[in-house]
């Protein structure tokens, strides 16, 4: 399988600032998610089957998921990814207090 380049140098400024606001979003999403459900990050970890380091890299925003360890977020919280999507898009949507 080929994989994709991950550079940003063809992005612009207001690109770079969205893809880094929808990683912050992302991040907070699934952090709420599993607190909510009363995991640690090392629990989510294991049932997405992914490092702790990779979960928290993600919940601070620091990383993206590839679309299949997001679908495996997704089902760790037994959502669809759509729903998952969702509830990021509708928190960067959110005024800033």
């Amino acid at each position: 399988m080929a994989v994709m380049p991950q550079s940003a140098d063809h992005l612009s400024a207001a690109q770079l600032r969205l893809q880094e606001q929808r990683r912050m979003m992302l991040g907070r999403v699934v952090e709420s998610l599993r607190r909510e459900r009363g995991m640690t990050q090392s629990q989510l970890a294991q049932a997405v089957g992914i490092s702790t380091r990779g979960v928290i890299r993600l919940e601070s925003g620091a990383t993206s998921p590839t679309l299949d360890v997001f679908c495996r977020f997704a089902d760790a919280f037994s959502m669809r990814p759509s729903e998952l999507l969702r509830r990021a898009e509708a928190l960067s949507a959110r005024p800033r207090d």
